[in-house]
């Protein structure tokens, strides 16, 4: 995994891929993975997995929709399992800017706003503690573009508040949780932009602004330089 993570990012230095095209449909989606064995033999297994769809309007911002699913299982020594399932559905805004100067680094800072809900089963029982609410997260991420409109993004935990109710109950749960930097929250994820703007821009390769360059001066220089005169021939020759 991480010979293929250094390969990607090696294509990336060597292609440029405008990732933060304007008018232009955002597609993603991120993944996380964390596994825990304690010292009783109990395996914790936790993941989720959120697709989104949103429209970037200026190099900036962009705005859309997105869904969520995951399941946090516990196995016990005994071979009894217990999985708490949770999804969600919302819309997401974010706000991106490459770093310093380059077109294959960027950061950028997503906030999402969903309506949330879960159930646990253990074994082929039926589902139980069923719950709803709200979630809402805001955290940040580093880009690196490698290829034309793709990108990988890498995030490590961040902000979130979640407030749900579960059937029956009389008061809600509130949690309020600050993950930032922590890498049991660490997210792999990968997007795509298609331009869908008035004008297609062409992909550039690096160098090609100095390429053309090099041209647009050495057609000048031979505009400029003086044409060669044609013989006039004598008219002994003529004759």
């Amino acid at each position: 995994m991480k010979k293929l993570i250094l390969a990607l990012l090696a294509a990336g230095t060597v292609v440029t891929a405008n990732a933060q095209e304007p008018r232009s449909i955002l597609l993603y989606g991120d993944v996380g993975l964390h596994q825990q064995r304690l010292p009783s033999l109990q395996k914790n297994t936790t993941w989720n997995a959120t697709p989104g769809v949103g429209y970037q309007f200026n190099h900036n911002w962009t705005v859309g929709v997105n869904i969520s699913w995951g399941q946090d299982a516990t196995k016990t020594s005994a071979g009894d399992k217990t999985t708490m399932n949770m999804y969600g559905a919302g819309a997401f805004a974010r706000y991106s800017q490459y770093i310093r100067r380059s077109e294959i680094f960027f950061w950028f800072a997503q906030y999402e706003f969903s309506y949330v809900g879960g159930y646990t089963t253990m074994g082929g029982n039926p589902a139980t503690d069923k719950y709803n609410g709200v979630y809402t997260r805001l955290y940040p991420a580093i880009g690196v573009n490698v290829g034309r409109g793709i990108a990988m993004n890498f995030s490590v935990g961040g902000l979130d508040y979640t407030t749900t109710k579960g059937d029956g109950a009389t008061y809600s749960n509130n949690n309020l949780n600050f993950t930032f930097g922590r890498f049991d929250h660490f997210n792999f994820g990968l997007s795509k932009n298609f331009n869908c703007g008035h004008k297609m821009h062409a992909h550039h390769e690096p160098g090609d602004e100095v390429h053309h360059r090099k041209l647009d001066t050495m057609e000048d220089e031979d505009d400029a330089a003086p044409k060669p005169k044609r013989k006039q021939r004598s008219r002994d020759e003529d004759e």
